[in-house]
Order: structure tokens, then C-alpha cells, then sequence
């Protein structure tokens, strides 16, 4: 009689076997990045930034510039030769020069307010009343001013004709004389200190080309700020334009050290 025993197992079985493969496939896959449906990752590119311009750091503010020198001409229909005297119903050759002077403040970083009133006319006489009136708007509109300045040409006679001409840089210039008016002015001593060191600064840097200091009896606005003075930039007979306008650029960069 033959005996029936137990059915002994050889190996692993066939479930076990495809099971097996399939995780080494599915490994292998993600190992050699053959895994279906996966696509390689873009790297990003950085962003595109404007470097010609960069704006201030956040919090910060770019400063503006503010007026520091105010210009004005009490008798803006002044002319210098060959004109006529003073020029009818239209600013004179002085607020030329009085135009030069602020461009080469701008040119050395000095920001400066230029009134071009006329207000010598229709009356000459009330010329002085009516640039103080203008000047203390602007100074109570504009805190920032540490200079103010009456541009102005002299009006000599019997002089010799080279009586306010200067060589400076290589050139005729026009001389320049500063004016301190005593009149009611409660701040004449600040405006004489000032004037004196504009006159000696200029003299140190172009010798010759100062008239030096002069007080006249009369009201030029002085009490309107402690560096307040009048400036004679030449003759109307004695000079041209042209050699006013070079010694108010000269004028201009005497005048840098004195504005913070």
C-alpha cells in the first residue's frame, strides 16, 4: 500500500517572485529618473532688475535741494553799453548777469531763487519800497535762504574808462562793488561783516576785481536778513555785458564757502 505524505515546497512561490520584481522595477525607476509621468524640474530664472536707476532703500527719502541764495534787482530795467540806460517796459542787461550768476551756483550744487520784478517801473523812485515788499515774501515763503543779494551796475560819470575793468582769468571782468544801506537797518553790522568778507574773499582769489565796502544812507533792504547787501557789478559806461556776466560767475564761486 503506498503512503501518502506531505507536498515539500522547492523555493519561493510564484506570487512572491512577481511581487519581488515588480518593487526592483519599480526602484530602478525612480533611481535611473524613468519614473512615468515625471518631467525634469525648470530651474527659475532671476528676475529682471532695472540696475541704470535704483530706487532709495525702503524708509529712505532723496533729499531735494532747497533755495539757499536769493537774487533780486531793485532796478531790473539796468543796462550796460552801448544801450541806453535802462531798458523801457522789459528787463535790463542786469538780470542777464543777475541769470549767470545762479547758473554757476547751480553748476557748483547751489540751488538760488531769481526774482526778475521789474520794480523800477513805471516809478523809479519807488524801486527800493517795492523789491522789500517782494523780498520779505520770499524770504518768509523760503526759510532756507542764508544769502540775499540786490544785483545792481553803477552809474558813474567822470571816471576814466577803465575805472571798474579788471583782468581776471585771462579776461576783462567787470569790478564789483558792495553796498551796505544804514537807513533803518537794525542789522547793519551783520550786513558790513559779510559784505567785508565777500570783498576779501574776492580780492584773495582775483586780485583787482573788488571796489571794496561802501555804506550809503538809504534803505536797501538790509534789515531784512544779516547777509543781505547790494552788489554793483560794473558801470553802465565802464563795461559791457559781457564782462559783467564773467565776474558774476566769478562772484559766484567767492560765494560757495559762505553757504552751508
Amino acid at each position: 500500500m503506498a503512503r501518502v505524505g506531505k507536498t515539500e515546497k522547492n523555493g519561493p512561490g510564484l506570487l512572491f517572485i512577481v511581487v519581488t520584481l515588480i518593487v526592483v522595477a519599480v526602484v530602478g525607476a525612480r533611481f535611473f529618473g524613468f519614473m512615468p509621468g515625471d518631467k525634469e524640474e525648470e530651474t527659475p530664472l532671476p528676475p529682471v532688475v532695472n540696475v541704470e536707476d535704483p530706487p532709495p532703500p525702503q524708509g529712505e527719502q532723496v533729499e531735494e535741494a532747497v533755495p539757499k541764495v536769493l537774487v533780486f534787482h531793485s532796478h531790473a530795467s539796468e543796462n550796460y553799453r552801448p544801450k541806453e540806460s535802462h531798458a523801457r517796459g522789459e528787463t535790463g542787461d542786469v538780470v542777464a548777469v543777475g541769470e549767470a550768476f545762479v547758473a554757476e551756483l547751480a553748476s557748483l550744487g547751489i540751488k538760488a531763487i531769481h526774482d526778475q520784478t521789474i520794480h523800477d517801473q513805471p516809478r523809479y523812485s519807488e524801486a527800493f519800497i517795492n523789491s522789500e515788499k517782494k523780498v520779505s515774501e520770499l524770504l518768509a515763503a523760503n526759510p532756507t535762504v542764508q544769502v540775499v543779494l540786490d544785483l545792481h551796475r553803477d552809474g558813474l560819470q567822470d571816471k576814466p574808462d577803465d575805472y571798474t575793468k579788471a583782468r581776471a582769468n585771462g579776461m576783462d571782468v567787470a569790478k564789483i562793488l558792495f553796498v551796505v544801506g544804514d537807513k533803518d537797518n537794525d542789522l547793519l553790522e551783520e550786513n558790513l561783516r559779510f559784505a567785508q568778507k565777500l570783498s576779501d574773499a574776492l580780492e584773495q582769489q582775483y586780485p583787482g576785481v573788488t571796489r571794496g565796502v561802501r555804506v550809503f544812507k538809504s534803505d536797501y533792504s538790509g534789515e531784512l536778513h544779516p547777509n543781505s547787501i547790494m552788489v554793483l557789478i560794473g558801470d553802465w559806461r565802464g563795461n559791457t555785458v559781457e564782462e559783467a556776466v564773467a565776474s558774476a560767475r566769478l562772484l559766484a564761486r567767492v560765494l560757495l564757502p559762505f553757504v552751508e
